[in-house]
């Protein structure tokens, strides 16, 4: 059986929505599992990743260290932290993905470097 063209863009069109569709779901998903990740691996290591700023008295080139470390001595930082993540996915889910992976203070330090952090992200709550 031969189709026309016709067919074909219309199979086409309803395959790719499908998979858009999916696709949706998943990046909401994956922004959700990241944020919730990151939010916990940034608060297990905030303390560390303080300590190491102000070790080489880099505080002022780390405000978003200062604002999180605060945070995280009142007990609310893993909560500001998940929001700050989900309402700044779209434009910073490279550097939350690298926190979300990080296992030590020199790795969150890393994300946030200039060739790592290139929308130049700054944690604002």
């Amino acid at each position: 059986m031969q189709h026309g063209w016709l067919t074909d863009w219309v199979v086409a069109s309803v395959l790719l929505g499908l998979g858009a569709s999916a696709q949706a779901g998943s990046v909401g998903d994956n922004s959700t599992t990241v944020c919730k990740r990151a939010a916990i691996k940034i608060d297990g290591l905030i303390v560390d990743w303080h300590a190491f700023v102000v070790e080489f008295k880099a505080e002022a080139k780390n405000p978003s260290v200062l604002k999180m470390a605060a945070e995280h001595k009142r007990g609310t930082l893993k909560a500001n932290f998940r929001r700050h993540c989900m309402a700044h996915w779209a434009r910073h889910d490279d550097i939350f993905t690298c926190f979300a992976g990080t296992t030590s203070e020199l790795g969150a330090a890393l994300c946030h470097q200039t060739d790592t952090n290139r929308n130049h992200w700054q944690y604002r709550p």
